[in-house]
């Protein structure tokens, strides 16, 4: 893409009403590397815009521009059912754009408006048939925020023939021993901060990486005893993991603590009680999720046999 206009690409992050958060739509280039999963990663508060950097991908330097929204009763247009998920909590959105190399001085609200659209009709998409949704892939449009600006020489085919001789450039003079100190000190503070935002978003903001419900054994059980669902959640580091279980048919829905004595991944269980007869079949979702000391949750429709 030209350096002029600046191009980005929309991407979005969201649960469904019986799904958890996904990313539904990622930009060609991430999805071409396999790296959309940064975009999970992008955290940003009620209706305020957030900017986050993300270095050293194979797909190149990207910068986040995104917000977070909750949804109201007009977004969802033809689309009927409440704007909540399975469990009473409202549908949120975490859409943006991505812009490749460089950084952002100023966003415009209209770029964020457009990214916003193609987002609302993905996320319509996905919520009309959840299980059978696939991710979709953005493409780039034109940018009105500002991009920070960068000084370079133009190269000489790139010089208007019929412009006449070019006015003379005047040329700076080698900086002093000061301010090259001066000039290295920022560059170091640069890049302990890159690290540092890198290393969070490596980590996805807390010591819980990862949370994932386990497939059952078999999918023909006894309707007449308990089924233990099981889950896994995984730390990189030493914590306190506090987490509770979300479904009908879930049996005891109270906060749970695990310690981790150190980076590990656990199996932790619950039981759900059936309500079907013998040779019905029924399905339930079954829900993890973390409250502290980050949040994470995880889901999965369990379709079974009553024997």
């Amino acid at each position: 893409m030209p350096d002029s206009p600046p191009y980005g690409w929309t991407f979005l992050v969201a649960r469904g009403r019986q799904q958890g958060y996904q990313a539904l739509l990622v930009p060609d280039f991430l999805a071409e590397s396999n790296e959309y999963g940064v975009l999970d990663q992008a955290t940003g508060g009620e209706s305020a815009v957030g900017i986050t950097p993300i270095p050293g991908l194979a797909a190149g330097d990207v910068v986040l521009v995104y917000r977070s929204e909750r949804l109201g009763d007009g977004d969802l247009g033809w689309l009927s059912g409440p704007v909540t998920d399975q469990f009473g909590r409202p549908l949120e959105l975490l859409y943006g754009f991505v812009l490749r190399g460089g950084g952002i001085s100023e966003v415009d609200n209209a770029d964020l408006a457009t990214a916003r659209a193609e987002a609302i009709a993905t996320y319509r998409r996905f919520l009309a048939a959840e299980s059978a949704f696939e991710r979709e892939i953005s493409r780039p449009f034109v940018l009105r925020s500002i991009p920070e600006l960068v000084l370079s020489s133009a190269p000489a085919h790139l010089v208007d023939p019929g412009a006449g001789a070019p006015e003379p450039v005047a040329v700076a003079a080698s900086p002093s021993p000061i301010a090259r100190r001066n000039l290295v000190l920022i560059v170091v503070v640069a890049i302990a901060v890159s690290a540092a935002v890198w290393a969070l978003l490596l980590r996805g903001g807390g010591p819980v990486t990862d949370v994932d419900l386990v497939e059952l054994e078999s999918t023909v059980v006894d309707c007449t005893q308990p089924i233990t669902v099981q889950a896994r959640i995984t730390t990189d580091d030493a914590a306190t993991v506090t987490y509770h279980w979300e479904s009908k048919l879930t049996t005891d829905a109270k906060p749970v603590s695990v310690e981790f004595a150190s980076a590990a991944t656990r199996i932790v269980k619950t039981t759900v009680r059936p309500n079907s007869a013998s040779g019905d079949e029924f399905s339930f979702t079954q829900a993890l999720v973390v409250d502290d000391p980050n949040s994470v949750e995880s889901s999965r429709e369990y379709k079974l046999t009553c024997r």
